[in-house]
């Protein structure tokens, strides 16, 4: 008996002591809620998107300027007390791109959300007059034209809407060019009551007539594979005919098309002249208008006579005749000069508004420590210290899409142009003395999103989304000994190259078959390649996940995998047999997207478990188990210090969590 209690004693013990084993497992399988922390606004600017003139109906001026942020800011300068006395947020909008006061007294905003706002010079009231029209998703551009009409250009639905208090919104002529996503500019021809519009993606210059909804197309064919008719501008009551310039763009070439309206002709082709805001003089055939940071003076009806450099003068948001007889220009920096025609002099006078927070579009761990971050859209960069939980701003650099730290330094790809850009850490940041210093860049190339070091090699790759309206990204190689860039087109056919990672003297990449906005996609599913850096060749490629339309995230796996996203999808491959092994659906994506070139970010934690964001959602997932947990809503993009710190952004506020 006794030995039989001894031995179910033993036994007893041995299953106490399991159990206990598995409980103690469990608890360091399943880790408990970390603590997140608010780091708050990165980076801020007092960007002017649009800007106006516009006067009350008591005669008071005022000048008008849309402050780009998190929100928008509508903010009204008086040019007699030179104050500004407006400021009202646009809740539910970062900015607009154009703004226009109505024959009626009104002061009308093109929204980045797709609406259309309005309100009276010097009130401090403003109305939403809700989305433009269905699917619009921003208003590019407006124009007056007559008895309170205003008239707007969509994307991406590349329509026209006019607007009336009277009428409401209404489509002016369907989709402007069949398959066209963008009306980028517009003119409007008081003399007629006709419609000019330029369209990109693939560039067209289309003749609306608004009341019977008619279209004709302007642009000579050999034109048609620029990317847009980035400004229009019409001179009206000059000899010969009312004259319209349209700055005509690419990625390589920039050309002002001269067109005479009354002959229906092409008169001249101004190379390189980005002319933008055009007014014609009150008094002779001059016209003036803002191009390459100069204001010039030109009379179009001279075939051949070259523009008057007046001043310096950046990007003129909008132009008029004032009650002094003077030429007042509003500019990009919210500076309003005022040209004396008779005297040849020059003011200027500067509007101070507020900076606004703007969004964060990128984050890395620099070799510093510190988390770097970008803007989205308006460029800079900061850079945020663990250790004294304080956050550094640096200025001079645009849009970068990707970052990679590599050694001491950082290596930007900045949009457009495909941009490449080197940062040495170890010295202070100076954007004058090449601290970022320009690598090169790769042509027909725009958004570098995707980077991998190969640190045995003393290389880097980027990957790039091409220009608008075309397909077929590229690989790039940068030999860091050289300080060469060596692009390759095309790897996977009409795909780009949205995603990179090193593995075992490979470069892995994942594919979208999204190319430049406005592009349409010719092939049906995203893959993943492997690149012999050596051989200088791909040696691989397959689709991961069957349908999937984008591989936008690659990473290094702690368990010799290769990880990913393959739409909303995660999965996990070996590398070495090109077999998935792990899929895990997070989300589906929606219905016809117009691109996606990056969706979902992983990093594997000391800790064993995945740390992910995607579809506004922070979250943990068991490589084991690929259970998901949710830890915070709200956020995107991805980034870990050497501590095991997580940071994440909500737009403009850069969060960290602590497992």
């Amino acid at each position: 008996m006794k030995k039989l209690l001894y031995s179910l004693g033993i036994a007893f013990l041995l299953v106490s002591c399991k159990t206990t084993s598995v409980q103690e497992t469990a608890q360091k399988a399943a880790p408990k809620m970390g603590t997140f922390t608010n780091h708050g606004v990165q980076l801020t600017s007092a960007n002017l998107q649009a800007s106006s003139f516009v006067q009350a109906p008591d005669g008071t001026e005022f000048a008008y300027s849309i402050v780009r942020g998190k929100p928008g800011h509508l903010t009204g300068y008086n040019m007699q007390t030179k104050q500004v006395v407006v400021d009202l947020e646009i809740k539910t909008a970062e900015g607009a791109i154009d703004m226009v006061p109505s024959t009626d007294n009104w002061l009308y905003i093109g929204a980045s959300n797709g609406h259309l706002y309005r309100t009276r010079p010097g009130s401090q009231e403003m109305e939403d007059l809700g989305v433009a029209l269905p699917g619009t998703a921003e208003v590019l551009n407006l124009t007056p034209g007559k008895d309170g009409e205003i008239f707007g250009g969509t994307y991406p639905t590349g329509k026209i809407f006019r607007y009336h208090p009277k009428d409401g919104f209404t489509d002016v002529a369907g989709q402007i060019v069949a398959g066209e996503s963008y009306v980028r500019s517009m003119a409007y021809q008081h003399s007629t009551g006709k419609l000019y519009a330029g369209v990109g993606s693939h560039a067209h210059l289309i003749e609306v007539d608004p009341k019977a909804g008619t279209k004709k197309e302007l642009l000579p064919e050999k034109y048609f594979g620029r990317e847009f008719v980035y400004y229009l501008g019409i001179a009206e009551g000059v000899a010969g005919g009312d004259r319209m310039l349209g700055w005509v763009t690419d990625a390589k070439d920039r050309e002002t098309l001269v067109y005479n309206l009354r002959t229906d002709k092409i008169e001249q082709v101004i190379p390189s002249l980005d002319a933008n805001t055009l007014i014609k003089s009150n008094t002779t055939d001059d016209v003036y208008y803002t191009a390459s940071n100069t204001l010039y003076r030109h009379n179009l009806t001279k075939v051949g006579e070259k523009p008057v450099a007046i001043a310096p003068c950046a990007e003129a948001k909008h132009m008029r005749w004032a009650k002094d007889g003077k030429l007042h220009v509003i500019n990009r920096y919210g500076e309003i000069k005022k040209y004396d025609p008779r005297t040849g002099d020059i003011t200027t006078e500067k509007i101070e508004v507020a900076p606004q927070p703007y969004g964060i579009q990128t984050l890395i761990t620099g070799p510093d420590g510190r988390i770097w971050s970008s803007g989205f859209l308006l460029g800079g960069n900061a850079a945020f210290d663990p250790k004294t939980q304080k956050s550094t701003r640096y200025q001079g650099m645009g849009q970068a899409e990707g970052m990679l730290a590599f050694g001491n330094n950082i290596y930007f790809g900045i949009y457009p142009k495909a941009r490449i850009y080197h940062y040495d850490a170890a010295k202070p940041w100076n954007a004058s003395k090449d601290n970022p210093r320009l690598i090169g860049n790769v042509e027909e190339q725009d958004r570098p999103f995707a980077a991998t070091g190969l640190a045995d090699k003393n290389k880097l790759y980027f990957g790039t989304i091409p220009g608008y309206g075309k397909l077929g990204g590229a690989l790039i190689e940068y030999d860091v000994a050289t300080d060469k860039l060596q692009p390759f087109a095309n790897v996977v056919p009409d795909q780009a190259v949205a995603s990179l990672v090193y593995h075992n003297g490979l470069v892995w990449g994942g594919t979208t078959i999204f190319g430049g906005l406005g592009a349409k996609p010719t092939q049906k599913e995203g893959k993943v390649f492997a690149w012999d850096p050596v051989k200088k060749e791909k040696i691989a490629e397959f689709s991961p996940v069957p349908g999937t339309l984008a591989i936008t995230c690659l990473v290094n796996g702690l368990d010799g995998k290769i990880w990913g996203f393959a739409d909303g999808i995660i999965f996990a491959f070996d590398p070495k047999t090109q077999k998935v092994e792990k899929t895990k659906k997070l989300f589906q994506i929606s219905e016809n997207p117009t691109h996606i070139w990056r969706l979902g970010f992983l990093e594997f934690h000391p800790s064993g478990q995945v740390y992910g964001a995607a579809n506004g959602e922070f979250f943990r997932l068991d490589p084991a188990t690929m259970e998901i947990t949710v830890l915070k809503k709200g956020v995107g993009l991805l980034a870990m210090d050497k501590n095991g710190v997580l940071y994440t952004r909500d737009s403009e506020n850069l969060w960290s969590y602590r497992p």
